[in-house]
């Protein structure tokens, strides 16, 4: 993950979209606190979450 300022920058990259999201740990556990209008549904979730999601949908991820 590259850390920016605010948290971690993750780029997701499908056949039909390009979007990002931002990602700040919560004590043990990465959240997401920002994303683009495709993503927005990651907002509040966690990351083990929304990385199942990702790779059963074939997604490309970025960070960075």
């Amino acid at each position: 993950m590259v850390a920016t300022a605010h948290g971690k920058v993750m780029k997701v990259t499908a056949p039909s979209f390009h979007d990002e999201a931002l990602w700040r740990k919560r004590g043990s556990k990465w959240t997401c606190i920002s994303a683009g209008p495709v993503l927005h549904w990651m907002i509040g979730k966690p990351y083990h979450e929304v990385s199942r999601y990702i790779e059963r949908k074939g997604w490309r991820v970025i960070w960075g």
